[in-house]
């Protein structure tokens, strides 16, 4: 390193440095300046005594920036391959056919009858289910590079010696151990953040739901006798500290109110499917008899599916009755069956 002389101007001193800052910056990639830049971001955000929300969503775009710019190219490398082609569209017909499944039990929870019937309304939950699924490949992506990330920067240390890192990189790339463990870091806090979104919006709670009844089913005895023990435990610290009971109540209350944010985003998406079967897919005219105002899905033949709005003061609400088809040629049997005393 230069050193420079003593009695140096200041502004001559002040134009080095500024050639040294921007020689810095010019010999790193777009990740890299992404990265110092989140860092930069981070301490202030950490100064500041209001911790603005702004200078969050600001470290969390740069961090997602960054990472964008170093993965995607290894994603189009692997894509160009055959058997990555394989691989990737082999994990992406997982998630196709799964979504698929989803929308079809959320279209049977709000008609009681097969998705099969409502064939728009199906292809419209999938769509809406797209969220879902974007942050679940997410969250499974940013996993496994925090797994993969550390066995990188391992290798990179011990092959360092002999050279062979360089061969990793594209010429020029500097720094590739500390960005990686920089990487390492904000693939932690990215995953944190997108981990927090899905428990504030409620966008996971089905898969969350799944999961958790999928652990009941396989709940051994052993598992009991550890919760039972824990609430004994529980019990005998509140009694040495009465003020631990005030700390659990609100700890409930927030479990009570995150549980309620999570259940809201499938309940959004349920009275949206609800509101799009009654306006669009369902018939106001239909050659089966049904009450004035509903609307009609015919199942097959004999049977339609017939939907009453009720509007109240606070909510609108549906009603799915499956009914017999009573038309001009069939169906009067039933009819006159509902006319005997």
């Amino acid at each position: 390193m230069q050193q420079l002389p003593y009695f140096m101007p200041i502004k001559d001193r002040l134009r080095h440095y500024q050639a040294r800052l921007s020689g810095f910056w010019t010999s790193l990639n777009l990740a890299q300046r992404c990265y110092l830049l989140a860092i930069i971001v981070s301490f202030v955000y950490l100064w500041d005594d209001a911790q603005s929300h702004g200078l969050m969503v600001g470290i969390t775009a740069l961090v997602l920036v960054a990472m964008l710019s170093e993965f995607w190219p290894k994603f189009i490398q692997i894509w160009d391959s055959l058997p990555g082609k394989a691989v990737i569209l082999l994990f992406y017909g997982f998630v196709a056919n799964y979504a698929l499944v989803q929308a079809s039990g959320l279209v049977n929870d709000i008609t009681g009858v097969s998705a099969d019937h409502l064939p728009y309304t199906h292809n419209f939950a999938v769509l809406l289910s797209v969220p879902i699924w974007f942050v679940i490949t997410s969250l499974v992506v940013l996993l496994l590079i925090q797994f993969s990330i550390p066995v990188y920067i391992l290798l990179l240390m011990l092959l360092r010696p002999f050279g062979l890192h360089t061969i990793w990189h594209p010429p020029g790339y500097r720094f590739g151990i500390i960005t990686g463990f920089i990487r390492f870091g904000a693939g932690l806090f990215l995953l944190i953040q997108l981990t927090l979104l899905t428990t504030y919006t409620g966008v996971l709670y089905g898969v969350s739901q799944t999961v958790t009844n999928i652990v009941g089913d396989i709940e051994t005895d052993l598992t009991i006798n550890v919760i039972k023990s824990s609430d004994e435990e529980i019990a005998a610290a509140i009694k040495e500290k009465p003020e631990l009971e005030s700390t659990l109540s609100e700890l409930d209350e927030a479990k009570a109110i995150i549980d309620q944010q999570a259940s809201s985003y499938e309940k959004k998406v349920k009275r949206i499917l609800a509101n799009f079967i009654f306006d669009n897919e369902a018939d106001a005219r239909s050659r089966c008899e049904h009450s004035e105002h509903s609307r009609v899905i015919e199942l097959n033949d004999y049977e339609i599916l017939e939907i009453e709005k009720i509007t109240t003061a606070d909510k609108t609400s549906y009603r799915y009755q499956v009914k017999p088809c009573i038309s001009a040629a069939i169906g009067h049997q039933f009819k006159m069956a509902t006319i005997k005393p």
